[in-house]
């Protein structure tokens, strides 16, 4: 009788136990789901932020001024966010900013190469150029922006922004 007894507290001690480490595990598994949302949760926030940098450009009226901003932008996100991060290189294509190539002109490396160069006059004619936003790319593997693609299009002085 007395091998019974001590035979059923082991086999409750075994099932407390278990019950025990069932618990401590399902609970590991709750924390690290929650977690993991977490992470998730912040890696979209960052991507929103990332994004809205940019889409504040997304519209009809861009004046040129702004565009230098949006250049510098590119330039400086580019510069400080890596490709072997996971990053794609922002671009930014522009139809009809300048007389020698009217077609596809990458803003970055127009402003890079060019705006030093030029007189102020020429610098004050393009801030007064406008630009309408005609689409923007995100990156298929994390949804962030990496191409936004400008026309210069004519506005009329008096009808304003």
């Amino acid at each position: 009788m007395e091998n019974a007894t001590k035979a059923l507290i082991i086999a409750g001690g075994m099932l407390i136990a278990m019950l025990i480490v069932g618990l401590l595990t399902w609970g590991y598994t709750q924390l690290r789901s929650l977690q993991q949302t977490n992470i998730d949760e912040e890696e979209r926030q960052q991507i929103v932020e990332f994004n809205e940098r940019f889409e504040a450009y997304n519209k009809k009226v861009v004046r040129g001024y702004q565009m230098i901003s949006l250049s510098n932008l590119v330039y400086d996100t580019n510069t400080r966010f890596a490709e072997d991060d996971g990053y794609a290189p922002v671009t930014i294509e522009v139809n009809g900013l300048s007389s020698e190539k009217a077609e596809g002109e990458d803003l970055v490396n127009y402003i890079q190469n060019y705006y030093d160069t030029m007189s102020s006059n020429q610098k004050n004619a393009l801030k007064q150029l406008y630009f309408e936003c005609t689409g923007v790319e995100y990156d298929s593997r994390n949804s962030r922006v990496v191409k936004m693609t400008f026309d210069r299009v004519n506005v009329d002085n008096n009808k304003g922004e």
